[in-house]
């Protein structure tokens, strides 16, 4: 017997699959009726006359929109404290919008897509996942639509019942959904938000100006009308639910876009779905049809792998990262042998997605297998390596540690390991006064702070009469731990830093740690002059301890995709563009402290 509770489930189903097929059909019946009235042959011959040009810049313009849409993923990740890093969760974004987009069925395209390209998240993880980003996109967009709206100039009493009326309800339905989301997701910050506002913006920027520059030459139309047009057009596809939106989009945009003669519009459209829908949809099929590797949990290997939460990600034993036209290894585990057959299979990996394989940082065994491939082979750094179980303090090598420790000491320093309950708010604003002192932050390979990234490591805070003044987090493993983050506050006495370290090296004794790393800096013999110099200071840092030194190196399959890689991995750590406000501030201070100093020749507010 069939009761109503097990039917209302079908009809939700039959309502959520028939319901876009119905609107398909009728917009579709409506689309094909004002093609019929048009010129096909001025349709075809459009088409034809869409030149290489236009078709590479359109396909810029989509990959710019694309990486606004993997970005999106990427922070409700780090929101949501899934542990997927960066590019990982990117890309696995891009791949779920763009087959979701071109099947339709977002909702339920996507969490699968989602689901498969990260398989250490479940089913129900993806679709709190894809919800998140659809009622935030959704949000952000109706904002948008509104000013498209006025820009128009588009009167709904006019307009009658129209999509027009379909977007005002659709805007209501999104804020309404978006008030009932806060009740079970984390609170997004006010910089999320403008984070997410921005993203958006730039997503449909990139994918209008796709569609404008696919439109012929001598439309005469002006950019803002196409962008305000596709804006619109993208919540009425949204609405339909159908795949690429077809026949409600593209109705829209007939209706918004006025030009005497449609037919090169609409064969704007024709080519903006072979760029924008179905080649990034193609591409991620075939990368989605090639299954992963298993996931590895960071706890499975070295404690170096718990960079992995946040640069790279982890696959058949090594732990990779990704950068234009790079796939670069960080390390094997010590179960992956360092033979030749390894870095080919590596190689030949990277080849398939058009990449370069790079080993960066890697240990002399690695090194040498790369040699013997026929690599450049360069010893570029060197890691500061203790032994926690027979480390001291005593010794020649250890002089100026010891005075170090007792200036830290008459200061009133004292060190205390962190529990599970961080003083997050506190260290939240350690580490961003830290970044603006220091123009930011590094990237890739050099941890950036973040709460969801420093609550699974062991953390040391430094406090000054009962205040928190800095902290040191170490990445750990059963038998060895890696220095990370090192953040504090601009007048830090002198030696509370080396105290923290000392106190870490003791805990770790404590803890059977048979190895503890200092990181790496890099080899004054072996790297150019202007580059070690700059890193004296944190070398004789790291010198204080009395480590072991062990080399580290950087290989590449040759001498020009060595130092092309080398400068790409350089831009990624120091991160021009992302440190951009951050320099900026920090030069906006100096010159205040300055004008204070009399230093200037004017005074800072003030005006003659």
């Amino acid at each position: 017997m069939i009761t109503p509770a097990t039917t209302r489930p079908q009809a939700q189903t039959i309502l959520r699959i028939g319901l876009p097929l119905l609107i398909l059909l009728i917009c579709g019946g409506l689309l094909w009726q004002r093609v019929t009235a048009m010129d096909i042959g001025a349709i075809g011959q459009a088409i034809g006359q869409v030149t290489p040009l236009q078709w590479a810049l359109a396909g810029v313009a989509t990959w710019g929109s694309f990486h606004a849409i993997g970005r999106y993923d990427a922070l409700w990740h780090r929101v949501l404290q899934t542990g997927i890093a960066s590019f990982p969760a990117r890309r696995a974004g891009i791949q779920a919008i763009a087959i979701a987009q071109t099947l339709g069925f977002g909702a339920i395209t996507g969490s699968l897509v989602r689901w498969r390209a990260l398989p250490s998240l479940s089913l129900w993880q993806t679709a709190h996942l894809t919800l998140a980003v659809t009622v935030t996109f959704t949000s952000c967009w109706a904002a948008y639509a509104i000013g498209a709206i006025w820009w128009l100039g588009i009167d709904p009493d006019k307009a009658g019942i129209s999509p027009f009326m379909i977007l005002i309800i659709f805007m209501v339905f999104g804020s309404i959904v978006a008030i009932s989301y806060q009740k079970f997701t984390p609170a997004l910050s006010g910089r999320d938000i403008g984070t997410l506002a921005g993203l958006t913006a730039v997503d449909m920027a990139c994918a209008a100006l796709a569609l404008y520059i696919l439109l012929p030459a001598g439309t005469g139309l002006p950019f803002s009308t196409v962008a305000a047009a596709y804006v619109i057009a993208l919540g009425i596809g949204l609405i339909s639910n159908t795949p690429c939106g077809a026949g409600s989009f593209d109705l829209t945009v007939l209706a918004l876009v006025p030009l005497d003669a449609p037919e090169p519009l609409v064969a704007a459209l024709l080519a903006f779905r072979i760029v924008y829908y179905l080649a990034p949809a193609l591409i991620a099929l075939i990368g989605l049809a090639r299954p992963g590797a298993a996931p590895n949990d960071p706890a499975d290997g070295p404690a170096s792998w718990g960079l992995a939460r946040q640069s790279g990600a982890l696959q058949g034993g090594w732990h990779l990262g990704w950068l234009p036209g790079l796939t670069l290894s960080f390390g094997a585990h010590p179960s992956v042998q360092a033979k030749s057959r390894k870095i080919n299979a590596l190689n030949t990996d990277a080849h398939f997605h058009g990449r370069i394989a790079v080993l960066y940082n890697c240990d002399r065994r690695m090194a040498k297998a790369a040699r013997d491939l026929g690599w450049h082979v360069r010893r570029t750094a060197m890691e500061a390596m203790i032994r926690p179980q027979t480390w001291s303090t005593a010794g020649g090598k250890r002089q100026t540690l010891r005075r170090k420790l007792r200036n830290a000491a008459q200061a009133g320093v004292t060190i205390t390991k962190a529990g599970a309950d961080l003083p997050i708010k506190e260290m939240d604003q350690i580490a961003r006064a830290w970044a603006i002192s220091h123009g930011g932050e590094l990237g890739f390979s050099m941890g950036r702070y973040t709460p969801a990234y420093v609550q699974d490591q062991h953390v040391f805070l430094i406090k000054n009469d009962a205040q928190l003044i800095g902290f040191v987090t170490f990445h750990g493993s059963k038998d060895d731990w890696v220095l990370d983050l090192i953040r504090h506050v601009h007048n830090t006495p002198d030696g509370a830093i080396q105290c923290a370290i000392t106190a870490a090296i003791g805990s770790a004794k404590a803890a059977g740690v048979t190895h503890l790393s200092l990181a790496c800096a890099p080899d004054p013999r072996y790297t150019p002059a202007f580059w070690s110099k700059r890193r004296a200071g944190l070398i004789q840092f790291k010198r204080s301890f009395g480590p072991i030194w062990v080399p580290r190196y950087h290989a590449a399959p040759n001498r020009a995709t060595f130092w092309l890689s080398g400068m790409i991995i350089g831009i990624a750590i120091y991160r021009p563009l992302a440190n951009m406000p951050f320099r900026l501030g920090r030069m906006l201070r100096k010159m205040r402290n300055s004008a204070v100093r009399g230093r200037f020749p004017i005074e800072l507010g003030r005006h003659s």
